[in-house]
């Protein structure tokens, strides 16, 4: 089961805060799940529990039994309750002052309570909501019917702290939140407590995993170019023995170009560890320098 999918389950479980909610969430299913005909209502969605809570929340209001029309063998989920007893359909519709005002299809008289504008907006994201997959993104979306509509609930959403924007995509309009803490928050107002807490673990490992890789990467990269710093060391070096040998060195500069040669592949620290101690880091790295301009000098001298 997808992220998704688990978070429909359980906000299709969490229970209404008082007696209004019930219908508040059955308004969201159907004022977003674009399933109101003028003789029938269709509700349709690849969440078999927000099917199994749409026929619930209408046996409960209007007594009409209905039935679960679930996907054939083999075919994408797709679950669908209909509702085709015309005086159940009318009863539903009248209870909620059916047809909606185009300018402001949202009544806020069947929202009563705090605890139904969550309901409300628990209803919503069962009709018209999806989540992509944390591991992958974070991304959060409402699929709203017309942009009246996106942009009421872009409103509802705001006043209850909730900020989303609204973009338009293939012909439909879309209410959608990227940002990790706005989607926790948003679960957590519409009772997908767990969701948003797996969602929490699943962001802190992920950044954790970042936080490795980003070592990882430093260390990698410090590494080479020690190596690469050693290298080039270890080939002025030569350059100078071949050419004037060592004799032409200070003492203390012929220990060091012996020391680096002996041990290409040291650390600055670890070249001061094997010379017992006599010399700090800054005095090495000195030294080393000192090898390497004075091959690059012999280099110019000798190219004349």
């Amino acid at each position: 089961m997808s992220f998704s999918a688990d978070v429909k389950k359980e906000l299709a479980a969490a229970k209404n805060g008082c007696s209004f909610c019930l219908g508040a969430s059955l308004y969201g299913m159907l004022l977003y799940g674009r399933c109101v005909q003028e003789d029938k209502i269709s509700f349709s969605t690849e969440s078999d529990d927000a099917a199994e809570l749409f026929a619930a929340q209408v046996i409960a209001m209007t007594g009409t039994l209905l039935t679960i029309h679930e996907p054939d063998s083999g075919k994408r989920p797709f679950f669908m309750v209909t509702v085709e007893n015309v005086r159940s359909v009318r009863r539903l519709l009248d209870q909620f002052e059916w047809p909606v005002s185009e300018k402001e299809p949202v009544n806020r008289r069947f929202l009563p309570n705090p605890c139904c504008m969550e309901s409300f907006l628990r209803g919503v994201y069962l009709a018209c909501g999806s989540m992509s997959d944390p591991q992958k993104e974070y991304h959060l979306e409402f699929r709203a019917p017309n942009e009246t509509f996106a942009q009421v609930l872009l409103s509802l959403l705001s006043e209850n702290g909730l900020h989303f924007k609204v973009t338009s995509r293939a012909g439909q309009f879309v209410v959608y939140a990227k940002d990790s803490e706005q989607i926790e928050d948003t679960l957590t107002r519409l009772g997908a407590v767990h969701s948003a807490m797996t969602l929490m673990n699943l962001k802190i490992e992920k950044e954790m995993r970042n936080q490795v890789n980003r070592v990882t990467n430093c260390e990698t990269a410090n590494i080479e170019k020690t190596v690469n710093a050693a290298f080039a060391q270890v080939q002025k070096i030569k350059y100078i023995k071949d050419t004037v040998g060592f004799d032409s060195l200070p003492i203390p500069l012929q220990e060091a170009a012996l020391l680096r040669l002996a041990n290409p592949n040291a650390t600055l620290s670890e070249l001061c560890r094997l010379s017992g101690g006599a010399v700090s880091r800054s005095g090495m790295n000195h030294r080393l320098s000192r090898l390497s301009k004075i091959a690059d000098e012999l280099k110019e001298s000798f190219a004349e």
